[in-house]
């Protein structure tokens, strides 16, 4: 089953490119938006307790707590992940 890859501009730098798995369903956009939106999250809290320092990923797994805390921030990032869908909504048509 060939992949589906979208290719997300970012301003000055490279672009991102997300591969989606296949097939991809509803529940399993549904899912891929919320793991999206839960690592770009991390590495945005990962950045500002940075504080200029070389950026180095946190190597530790999600847990409940980390989910349940993520769920109540407002994430810039899902606004991301919401025109993630409508791309590939659109070029699906």
């Amino acid at each position: 089953m060939p992949s589906l890859q979208l290719t997300l501009p970012v301003t000055g730098v490279a672009p991102a490119i997300l591969t989606l798995p296949q097939p991809l369903t509803p529940q399993v956009l549904g899912e891929l938006a919320q793991a999206v939106t839960e690592a770009l999250g991390r590495l945005r809290r990962d950045l500002r307790g940075a504080e200029g320092a070389t950026f180095a990923p946190a190597a530790r797994r999600c847990d409940d707590a980390d989910t349940e805390y993520a769920s109540w921030l407002p994430d810039p990032g899902a606004i991301e992940v919401a025109s993630w869908a409508a791309q590939l909504q659109a070029s699906r048509r």
